[in-house]
């Protein structure tokens, strides 16, 4: 994808880069959550409709989830 972009994070670059392409931006949904309340950690899907992609992040909150997932979905747009 477009260098120089290191300083946003995965959810902001992968947003970017489907608006570019005119594509819908991603979905994210929680696919689950395991571990006792205090320790916890969180599965997120990312969908990509239009190009049939769907990565999964996991993490301490659902935002690092999501970030994850996002990281995972622009590893996947880079192998196409």
């Amino acid at each position: 994808l477009t260098p120089g972009q290191g300083r946003k994070d995965a959810k902001t670059r992968l947003q970017e880069h489907l608006q570019g392409i005119r594509l819908a931006l991603p979905q994210y949904l929680l696919a689950g959550t395991e571990g006792e309340a205090h320790a916890q950690q969180f599965r997120v899907a990312c969908l990509i409709d239009g190009l049939g992609i769907r990565t999964e992040g996991r993490g301490a909150s659902r935002r690092a989830a999501e970030q994850m997932a996002a990281e995972n979905a622009l590893a996947a747009l880079d192998r196409r």
